[in-house]
């Protein structure tokens, strides 16, 4: 069986191992398909020319040795290097198979210049299967020169559950193989899902081993992959409805420079089917709106005075530049309903941290890593190689939703809960992507949905919308004032 929705830790990944030979299935059975697994991918990206098999000791090397009985059974050209002889059985019982049928073995330490030599000239793949989802550490010795050398071919290079020298739960060892293609197995670990690590696993192919469904019964997932199914939170609207049915956002957006930037969260809330949508801010800013938009009741912005009517979720920050510093505090204090910070929202609570400990309702915070690490005091480095720890010590530290934007956007909730998604490309790296997203999930938190479950419904459908636009207009072509629409669709 594979797991498709979620993902798990190293740790989690042994327990899994365990549970399913404890269920009956048994090591050669399960190394056995993972080898027709790879075989299969190997056939397809590679049906021509001679390959080369990287074996380690662990189980890891066995997958190798599988798919290379299975390739030399076929007739292929196959030569197996490898570190030192297998310590299971299993891996033993494939390399025997192998070395029945004539297949070409050699020691990397024995003749290692003969060895780099067929790796770098090898003609179709190399299969990368020294290490897998156990690996933690540095490659030094051999396995540094090994995986220099499958670096260096021109081959395709196919990794067996993972790239030798990327940890499961996420990161990366120095020199660690730059696949093309992955065969994770059973279930993605948070290394195929997230960066930095994801960058160094090519195409990832989640393949079907044999593990069994009851296996996965103990295990609590370290966190969830976005998919179709999340649209289905947003339920089917009544018929017998009014535009109070459906929520009023409060919005406080823009300025006199930024006025681009109120626009397009406001559409993103409206096409996203919010009831009512209220915008407050400067008279220049609202004049240049007014011009822009019908749908929306737009109000002066007083410090002092209550919006002219109630609302249930509040939108804050796109655009607003600095110039509601000297009262944000206190206005995001009294809020009782969920409160939607974005953009120069996040530049503020960067420096007053403690407002989010003093507010009352639900908060959902959607900052890119510059913004990130201005919240946590951090280099964008650390950010962008810690994406899921960050939002989730974050999250949980100040009891918000956080949302980490970027490829393979991060969502975390207060409890830990993490959701990663998917799809999402460079359409979306434009100013004003963002400004989108941020009206699509408050006008979800307005509609009465949960904040975390309009977090990942926005995320999800916002990046859906640019894929779909990409494959119309292509990524350098999709303006973020493309996007409303096709999240309405």
């Amino acid at each position: 069986m594979i797991w498709e929705s979620i993902y798990l830790n190293g740790a989690q990944m042994k327990e899994l191992d365990t549970a399913a030979m404890r269920l009956g299935t048994s090591e050669i059975r399960l190394m056995e398909n993972a080898g027709a697994a790879i075989y299969r991918e190997v056939s397809s990206a590679a049906p021509d020319g001679n390959i080369t098999v990287v074996c380690g000791i662990g189980n890891n090397g066995g997958d190798g040795y599988a798919v290379a009985y299975m390739l030399k059974q076929a007739g292929r050209n196959v030569t197996v290097i490898y570190t030192d002889n297998p310590r299971g059985e299993a891996s033993m019982y494939f390399r025997h198979l192998f070395e029945g049928l004539g297949g070409r073995l050699l020691e990397y330490r024995a003749d290692s210049e003969l060895c780099a030599n067929i790796i770098i000239d090898c003609s179709a793949a190399v299969i990368d299967a020294l290490f897998g989802f156990s690996f933690a550490g540095k490659l030094s010795g051999d396995y540094a020169c090994l995986t220099e050398l499958i670096n260096s071919t021109h081959a395709k290079v196919i990794s067996a559950d993972l790239p030798s020298g990327v940890y499961a739960d996420g990161g990366y060892a120095e020199g660690c193989v730059l696949a093309d293609i992955t065969c994770t197995f059973s279930v993605n670990k948070l290394s195929t899902v997230s960066y930095p690590s994801y960058s160094y696993c090519g195409r990832i192919v989640l393949c079907d081993i044999g593990v069994p469904s009851e296996a996965m019964d103990s295990i609590r997932p370290a966190g969830c992959i976005l998919g179709n199914e999340i649209i289905e939170y947003a339920q089917k609207r009544p018929v017998n409805s009014n535009k109070g049915t459906f929520g009023t956002l409060l919005s406080l957006c823009g300025s006199p420079g930024m006025t681009g930037a109120a626009y397009l969260s406001a559409v993103g809330a409206l096409r996203s089917g919010v009831g009512l949508l209220e915008i407050v801010s400067d008279g220049e800013t609202l004049a240049v709106l007014k011009n822009r938009l019908s749908e929306p009741v737009f109000a002066v912005f007083s410090p002092d005075e209550p919006p002219p009517r109630e609302y249930n979720a509040f939108l804050v920050g796109c655009g607003i530049g600095r110039e509601y510093d000297s009262c944000l505090g206190e206005i995001l204090k009294r809020q009782k309903h969920t409160t939607v910070i974005d953009a120069d929202g996040i530049n503020y609570i960067a420096s007053h941290i403690n407002v989010l400990t003093e507010m009352q309702g639900d908060i959902i915070l959607t900052p890119h890593p510059g913004e990130m690490a201005r919240l946590m005091g951090c280099q964008i480095s650390y950010v962008n190689e810690n994406r899921t720890e960050c939002a989730r010590s974050f999250a949980m530290e100040f009891g918000c939703v956080l949302v980490l934007k970027g490829n393979r956007t991060v969502i975390a909730s207060p409890q830990g809960q993490i959701s990663i998604c998917p799809a999402g490309g460079s359409a979306l790296a434009k100013g004003g992507s963002g400004d989108v997203l941020a009206g699509v999930i408050a006008s979800l938190a307005a509609q009465g949905m949960s904040s975390y479950r309009a977090a990942c419904l926005g995320v999800y459908v916002h990046a859906l919308a640019g894929d779909r636009l990409a494959a119309e207009w292509g990524e350098h072509g999709v303006l973020p004032h493309d996007l409303p629409r096709e999240i309405g669709r």
